[in-house]
Protein backbone atom coordinates (compact mmCIF):
# COMPACT_ATOMS: atom_id res chain seq x y z
CA UNK A 1 0.00 0.00 0.00
CA UNK A 2 2.70 2.59 0.76
CA UNK A 3 4.18 1.97 -2.69
CA UNK A 4 0.91 2.63 -4.49
CA UNK A 5 0.21 5.50 -2.14
CA UNK A 6 3.43 7.21 -3.22
CA UNK A 7 2.74 6.62 -6.91
CA UNK A 8 -0.74 8.12 -6.86
CA UNK A 9 -0.11 10.74 -4.20
CA UNK A 10 -1.02 14.25 -5.35
CA UNK A 11 1.05 16.96 -3.75
CA UNK A 12 -0.85 19.42 -1.63
CA UNK A 13 -0.37 23.15 -2.29
CA UNK A 14 1.74 23.36 0.87
CA UNK A 15 4.01 20.56 -0.36
CA UNK A 16 4.35 22.20 -3.76
CA UNK A 17 5.33 25.53 -2.23
CA UNK A 18 7.94 23.89 -0.02
CA UNK A 19 9.34 21.99 -3.00
CA UNK A 20 9.59 25.17 -5.07
CA UNK A 21 11.28 26.96 -2.19
CA UNK A 22 13.88 24.19 -1.92
CA UNK A 23 14.49 24.38 -5.67
CA UNK A 24 14.99 28.13 -5.49
CA UNK A 25 17.52 27.78 -2.68
CA UNK A 26 19.36 25.11 -4.65
CA UNK A 27 19.52 27.29 -7.76
CA UNK A 28 20.80 30.22 -5.72
CA UNK A 29 23.66 28.09 -4.42
CA UNK A 30 24.47 27.07 -7.99
CA UNK A 31 24.56 30.71 -9.01
CA UNK A 32 27.10 31.47 -6.29
CA UNK A 33 29.31 28.64 -7.55
CA UNK A 34 29.03 29.93 -11.11
CA UNK A 35 29.91 33.45 -10.03
CA UNK A 36 32.99 32.17 -8.20
CA UNK A 37 34.06 30.30 -11.32
CA UNK A 38 33.57 33.37 -13.50
CA UNK A 39 35.59 35.51 -11.07
CA UNK A 40 38.50 33.08 -11.27
CA UNK A 41 38.43 33.13 -15.07
CA UNK A 42 38.19 36.92 -15.04
CA UNK A 43 41.37 37.12 -12.95
CA UNK A 44 43.18 34.96 -15.52
CA UNK A 45 41.94 37.15 -18.36
CA UNK A 46 43.18 40.27 -16.58
CA UNK A 47 46.66 38.76 -16.29
CA UNK A 48 46.60 38.01 -20.03
CA UNK A 49 45.49 41.59 -20.71
CA UNK A 50 48.42 42.96 -18.74
CA UNK A 51 50.80 40.77 -20.71
CA UNK A 52 49.26 42.01 -23.95
CA UNK A 53 49.58 45.62 -22.74
CA UNK A 54 53.29 45.17 -22.07
CA UNK A 55 53.67 43.94 -25.65
CA UNK A 56 51.45 46.74 -27.00
CA UNK A 57 49.16 44.12 -28.57
CA UNK A 58 46.01 46.15 -29.10
CA UNK A 59 44.11 43.40 -30.92
CA UNK A 60 44.57 40.94 -28.06
CA UNK A 61 43.77 43.60 -25.47
CA UNK A 62 40.47 44.53 -27.07
CA UNK A 63 39.48 40.90 -27.48
CA UNK A 64 40.29 40.14 -23.83
CA UNK A 65 38.57 43.34 -22.70
CA UNK A 66 35.36 42.18 -24.39
CA UNK A 67 35.65 38.88 -22.55
CA UNK A 68 36.01 40.65 -19.21
CA UNK A 69 33.03 42.91 -19.88
CA UNK A 70 30.87 39.95 -20.87
CA UNK A 71 31.91 38.13 -17.69
CA UNK A 72 30.90 41.08 -15.53
CA UNK A 73 27.58 41.40 -17.28
CA UNK A 74 26.96 37.70 -16.76
CA UNK A 75 27.71 38.09 -13.05
CA UNK A 76 25.37 41.08 -12.80
CA UNK A 77 22.66 39.12 -14.59
CA UNK A 78 23.05 36.17 -12.24
CA UNK A 79 22.92 38.36 -9.15
CA UNK A 80 19.77 39.99 -10.52
CA UNK A 81 18.32 36.50 -11.01
CA UNK A 82 19.22 35.58 -7.46
CA UNK A 83 17.36 38.65 -6.20
CA UNK A 84 14.35 37.68 -8.32
CA UNK A 85 14.41 34.18 -6.86
CA UNK A 86 14.44 35.70 -3.38
CA UNK A 87 11.38 37.70 -4.35
CA UNK A 88 9.60 34.57 -5.62
CA UNK A 89 10.49 32.73 -2.41
CA UNK A 90 9.03 35.53 -0.29
CA UNK A 91 5.86 35.56 -2.37
CA UNK A 92 5.55 31.81 -1.91
CA UNK A 93 5.85 32.21 1.85
CA UNK A 94 3.07 34.78 1.71
CA UNK A 95 0.96 32.27 -0.18
CA UNK A 96 1.59 29.71 2.57
CA UNK A 97 0.46 32.11 5.27
CA UNK A 98 -2.68 33.00 3.32
CA UNK A 99 -3.53 29.33 2.85
CA UNK A 100 -4.52 29.15 6.50
CA UNK A 101 -7.72 30.83 5.35
CA UNK A 102 -7.86 29.23 1.90
CA UNK A 103 -7.07 25.72 0.73
CA UNK A 104 -5.73 26.72 -2.69
CA UNK A 105 -3.04 28.92 -4.19
CA UNK A 106 -4.04 32.29 -5.58
CA UNK A 107 -2.77 33.70 -8.84
CA UNK A 108 0.16 36.05 -8.27
CA UNK A 109 1.12 38.72 -10.79
CA UNK A 110 4.34 39.36 -8.84
CA UNK A 111 5.48 35.75 -9.14
CA UNK A 112 4.40 35.70 -12.78
CA UNK A 113 6.56 38.73 -13.50
CA UNK A 114 9.65 37.30 -11.78
CA UNK A 115 9.28 33.84 -13.33
CA UNK A 116 8.84 35.38 -16.77
CA UNK A 117 12.31 36.91 -16.35
CA UNK A 118 13.93 33.88 -14.74
CA UNK A 119 13.01 31.48 -17.57
CA UNK A 120 15.11 33.63 -19.94
CA UNK A 121 18.32 33.24 -17.94
CA UNK A 122 20.52 30.63 -19.59
CA UNK A 123 22.16 29.34 -16.41
CA UNK A 124 18.86 28.44 -14.71
CA UNK A 125 16.43 28.21 -17.60
CA UNK A 126 15.76 24.48 -17.46
CA UNK A 127 14.83 24.37 -13.78
CA UNK A 128 12.86 27.63 -13.93
CA UNK A 129 10.84 26.45 -16.94
CA UNK A 130 9.98 23.21 -15.13
CA UNK A 131 8.95 25.17 -12.04
CA UNK A 132 6.86 27.64 -14.04
CA UNK A 133 4.93 24.77 -15.62
CA UNK A 134 4.21 23.32 -12.18
CA UNK A 135 3.11 26.74 -10.93
CA UNK A 136 0.82 27.19 -13.93
CA UNK A 137 -0.69 23.75 -13.36
CA UNK A 138 -1.28 24.67 -9.71
CA UNK A 139 -3.04 27.87 -10.76
CA UNK A 140 -0.41 30.17 -9.27
CA UNK A 141 0.63 31.80 -12.57
CA UNK A 142 -0.34 31.78 -16.23
CA UNK A 143 1.55 29.49 -18.57
CA UNK A 144 4.76 31.09 -19.81
CA UNK A 145 5.14 30.78 -23.56
CA UNK A 146 8.15 33.00 -24.30
CA UNK A 147 11.23 31.15 -23.05
CA UNK A 148 13.80 32.79 -25.33
CA UNK A 149 17.19 33.16 -23.67
CA UNK A 150 18.02 36.83 -23.19
CA UNK A 151 21.72 37.14 -24.02
CA UNK A 152 21.61 40.18 -26.27
CA UNK A 153 22.69 42.58 -23.52
CA UNK A 154 25.89 40.62 -22.91
CA UNK A 155 26.99 41.12 -26.52
CA UNK A 156 26.01 44.78 -26.59
CA UNK A 157 29.37 46.33 -25.70
CA UNK A 158 29.92 49.97 -26.56
CA UNK A 159 33.22 51.39 -27.78
CA UNK A 160 33.34 53.53 -24.64
CA UNK A 161 33.07 50.46 -22.39
CA UNK A 162 35.80 48.76 -24.37
CA UNK A 163 38.18 51.72 -24.31
CA UNK A 164 37.64 52.28 -20.60
CA UNK A 165 38.48 48.65 -19.85
CA UNK A 166 41.61 48.75 -22.00
CA UNK A 167 42.76 52.04 -20.46
CA UNK A 168 42.28 50.74 -16.91
CA UNK A 169 44.51 47.75 -17.56
CA UNK A 170 47.15 49.83 -19.35
CA UNK A 171 47.22 52.27 -16.43
CA UNK A 172 47.59 49.37 -13.98
CA UNK A 173 50.56 48.11 -15.97
CA UNK A 174 52.20 51.54 -16.18
CA UNK A 175 51.68 52.24 -12.48
CA UNK A 176 53.08 48.83 -11.60
CA UNK A 177 56.16 49.50 -13.67
CA UNK A 178 56.61 52.92 -12.08
CA UNK A 179 56.36 51.48 -8.58
CA UNK A 180 58.82 48.76 -9.51
CA UNK A 181 61.24 51.36 -10.84
CA UNK A 182 60.97 53.39 -7.62
CA UNK A 183 61.54 50.33 -5.42
CA UNK A 184 64.58 49.36 -7.46
CA UNK A 185 66.02 52.86 -7.25
CA UNK A 186 65.50 53.08 -3.49
CA UNK A 187 67.81 50.09 -3.00
CA UNK A 188 70.82 52.06 -4.33
CA UNK A 189 72.06 54.30 -1.48
CA UNK A 190 74.54 56.44 -3.46
CA UNK A 191 74.38 59.31 -5.94
CA UNK A 192 70.91 60.53 -4.96
CA UNK A 193 70.69 63.21 -7.62
CA UNK A 194 71.50 60.75 -10.38
CA UNK A 195 68.88 58.37 -9.04
CA UNK A 196 66.20 61.05 -9.04
CA UNK A 197 67.12 62.09 -12.57
CA UNK A 198 67.02 58.48 -13.75
CA UNK A 199 63.69 57.95 -11.99
CA UNK A 200 62.17 61.00 -13.65
CA UNK A 201 63.47 59.83 -17.00
CA UNK A 202 62.00 56.37 -16.39
CA UNK A 203 58.64 57.86 -15.45
CA UNK A 204 58.63 59.96 -18.61
CA UNK A 205 59.43 56.89 -20.68
CA UNK A 206 56.64 54.88 -19.06
CA UNK A 207 54.13 57.68 -19.58
CA UNK A 208 55.15 57.87 -23.24
CA UNK A 209 54.53 54.13 -23.46
CA UNK A 210 51.13 54.55 -21.81
CA UNK A 211 50.14 57.31 -24.24
CA UNK A 212 51.33 55.20 -27.16
CA UNK A 213 49.18 52.29 -25.98
CA UNK A 214 46.14 54.51 -25.62
CA UNK A 215 46.55 56.18 -28.99
CA UNK A 216 47.57 53.14 -31.05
Amino acid sequence: MPLFGNIFHKETPEEEVRKWTRTLRSEQRKIELQVTKIRREEAKVKISMKQAAKQNDQVAMRMLAKEMIRSRKAVNRMYASKAQMNSVSMQLQNQLSQMKMSSSLKKSSEIMKEMNSLVKVKEIQQSMMAMSKEMAKAGLIEEIMNDTIDEALDDDISDTELENEVNKVVMDVVQGQMEGARVGASRIPTMQQQEEAAEDEGDDELMEKFNALRNS
